[in-house]
């Protein structure tokens, strides 16, 4: 096996994960979630779709009643491998498409990546047909990651005010993952974070991964949780008026 095709491996568990998952994939409890209610959530998506903030875009053979499917991020430089499926590049501020183009938004993980939250959800408004749904994931209880592009953390009150007060109505929302997930979530995020970088540190992580997998999977199930500390929020919305 090829080194582009154990990339490509890892690139696919990283967002899909499966059973591999369970040894290689320090973030398999955020993710196994989100993918669960991005599939849950698809089928409000229909017609033409915005995919904004969508990187390689991973969750797209998930969309099936989508007939357009169009991918839009802001250019950083030094990712110009990760950003190849990148339809269109925005400049931070304005999307490049004219008053309600779509029919869907999806934007997963994303909201935190942005100091300009309130005019992103007015853009997004903007472009979105009235009575268009919207599927927004974003992280409550992660790390930093992608520095130092990593600038907020949003509580669902907060996230419900934002939505409403931008024009959009909450048709459902709900958190993934729980406080025992999250425990042991930031255990491997330890053991990854404290392990030097060296050629064989995903072999060295094996370990922690999985025994810190399984057992953040067996204590959730057979313990009481307690959703005061999760992984995400993850709302769906329709546009019901557009903003001034």
């Amino acid at each position: 096996m090829t080194i582009k095709q154990l990339k490509s491996i890892v690139q696919k568990e990283k967002f899909h994960p499966t059973i591999l998952s369970f040894f290689i994939n320090n973030n398999f409890l955020i993710r196994k979630s989100i993918r669960k209610a991005i599939i849950k959530n698809s089928k409000h998506l229909k017609g033409a779709l915005l995919d904004f903030g969508c990187g390689t875009k991973p969750y797209k053979k998930l969309f099936l009643n989508v007939d357009n499917y169009i991918g839009v991020d802001y250019k950083i430089e030094g990712r110009e491998e990760s950003q190849k499926t990148v339809d269109f590049f925005y400049d931070g501020k304005v999307i490049p498409f004219k008053n309600q183009e779509f029919d869907s938004i999806l934007s997963t993980e994303v909201l935190e990546h942005v100091f300009n939250i309130e005019e992103i959800l007015s853009e997004l408004n903007r472009v979105l047909k009235i009575n268009g749904h919207a599927l927004i994931t974003t992280p409550f209880m992660w790390e930093e990651h992608e520095m130092p592009y990593d600038f907020a953390r949003y509580t669902t009150p907060a996230l419900e005010y934002l939505y409403q007060k931008h024009g959009f109505e909450i048709i459902h929302n709900h958190k993934t993952g729980n406080q025992i997930e999250v425990i042991f979530q930031f255990a491997i995020n330890y053991f990854k974070n404290i392990i030097p970088k060296f050629a064989l540190k995903q072999l060295l992580l094996v370990p922690f991964i999985f025994v810190f997998n399984v057992l953040g999977m067996i204590f959730s199930f057979i313990l009481p949780t307690d959703k005061t500390a999760y992984f995400n929020n993850v709302f769906v919305l329709k546009k019901i008026n557009n903003l001034d």
